[in-house]
């Protein structure tokens, strides 16, 4: 009677265990598609920001260096 009393007490916690654990799984998951998506709407906005299709009237170039340099002699 006691052995049957362990079998079904461990497996009940096994049960749980794997529940809780499944469930853990699934948010850790969601939460990684999200922050992916987020990550990737960041990066969107930077590299919008950075390359600025719509901004005509500055033609500035951001890879250029801040200080010109001298004319050569």
């Amino acid at each position: 009677m006691e052995i049957i009393a362990i079998t079904v007490i461990a497996l009940i916690g096994f049960w749980l265990f794997f529940f809780v654990f499944k469930r853990l799984l699934r948010m850790a998951i969601r939460l990684a598609v999200v922050g992916a998506i987020i990550l990737a709407l960041l990066a969107g906005a930077v590299a919008w920001w950075w390359y600025s299709p719509l901004d005509r009237e500055t033609n500035r170039n951001r890879n250029a260096p801040a200080r010109q340099s001298r004319p050569a002699r």
